[in-house]
């Protein structure tokens, strides 16, 4: 009885779609309104995968491990006030649930502020300021137009916010501005294909079956499927004044991240990028398309335009995708949470036991690693 439930925990999924998202106005309505929705699908399944890139983000902008911080870490110790007096003043730009904004407390920051438009991502980050009182301070306001001082900040973090925003050429302008002079900005964006992580990271070796290289990242595996077998007509709302949004991999682009962030004033030969070996760790083959339907806000308004039958093709498509291109993997020397565990009801009742029907389904076990790739850029206010 408990195997079969458990069965049909994993193998059943409900996707609750919003109406459609053709009846937004603006592209700021749309995504306002999606991560209201979306915060908690976003804490528990996106967040996980993002955090990947928040060693760079910090090290990018500057938000390097005190020595006092090093100290409390190896002791176990709680970082005094201070212990934080050499850390720096951080600005972390669409904060969602927060984990930036500790990592960057853990690091010895002497205070951050995480700042998002989104009320729920910021209840969903209310547990991480609490438990640094007086280092995190919880900011609702909008990236491109920031409700704090000039030359206020050492770092601005912005991980994975730019292309949520209408004008990202705004949120740049506005980091510059409450920079002080030598301060660093950075940020993340989704890689677009595979770049060569392994020359990267050099050390990443197979556990099972590491994907191709010509295989489709995260990414394009949902997006190829709605380009192949949804409604190709429909749009996104546009960002400002009728200007369409940018392309999603706009600022993969070197040439053109640079040229953005140069036009903001940061110094353009101090510009650098550093691609993360990003990884998503899926429970099953249809966790993908979850994840994107539940969890995302531009990719899951194109979802949300789809007719229920052009729904269910292009769910069986990433679902084929996944199953046929991936497997689970070690990677720059971190467990893609692989293993198994017992955090699915049942589940104990089969992990030892090989021969039983649908195991690769069930539970702990993460069977398929799906490459998403992430770029780190940073930059430097003269």
């Amino acid at each position: 009885m408990r195997l079969a439930a458990a069965r049909a925990h994993v193998v059943t999924r409900t996707i609750r779609y919003a109406s459609s998202s053709s009846s937004f106005g603006t592209f700021t309505e749309l995504e306002h309104t999606m991560w209201q929705a979306g915060a908690t699908a976003y804490t528990n399944s996106f967040a996980e995968h993002t955090l990947q890139a928040a060693d760079a983000l910090m090290d990018g902008a500057g938000v390097l491990r005190t020595n006092e911080a090093m100290v409390a870490y190896v002791e176990k110790t709680e970082l005094s006030k201070e212990g934080r007096a050499s850390g720096v003043r951080v600005l972390d730009v669409a904060t969602g649930p927060g984990k930036i904004a500790e990592l960057c407390a853990t690091r010895g920051a002497s205070s951050v502020v995480a700042l998002d438009f989104s009320s729920e991502m910021l209840k969903a980050a209310q547990p991480v300021a609490d438990a640094f009182p007086d280092v995190i301070e919880l900011l609702e306001g909008d990236a491109q137009k920031l409700p704090l001082p000039d030359a206020s900040f050492d770092s601005v973090i912005i991980g994975f916010g730019l292309l949520h925003f209408p004008q990202p050429e705004l949120a740049l302008a506005e980091a510059f501005r409450v920079l002080k002079p030598g301060g660093k900005l950075s940020f993340s964006v989704w890689a677009e294909g595979n770049p060569s992580i392994i020359e990267a990271t050099g050390n990443v070796f197979v556990e099972e079956q590491v994907h191709q290289p010509s295989a489709p990242n995260g990414f394009e595996i949902i997006l190829g499927s709605i380009s192949e077998h949804g409604n190709t007509s429909v749009t996104l709302p546009a960002a400002e004044a009728g200007k369409a949004a940018l392309p999603f991999f706009h600022f993969a682009s070197v040439q053109n991240s640079t040229a953005a962030l140069s036009a903001a004033g940061f110094d353009k030969a101090s510009v650098t990028h550093a691609i993360v070996p990003v990884q998503a760790p899926l429970r099953d083959e249809e966790a993908l398309f979850a994840m994107f339907a539940e969890a995302t806000a531009r990719t899951r308004a194109l979802i949300e335009m789809q007719s229920a039958a052009e729904l269910a093709a292009i769910r069986s498509s990433v679902a084929e995708k996944v199953r046929n291109n991936f497997g689970g993997i070690y990677s720059d020397g971190i467990h893609r949470r692989t293993s198994w565990s017992v955090d699915v009801p049942g589940v104990e009742e089969v992990m030892h036991d090989s021969t039983a029907p649908g195991k690769q389904f069930l539970g702990g076990r993460r069977p398929f690693a799906v490459p998403m790739p992430a770029v780190v850029f940073a930059a430097t206010k003269p």
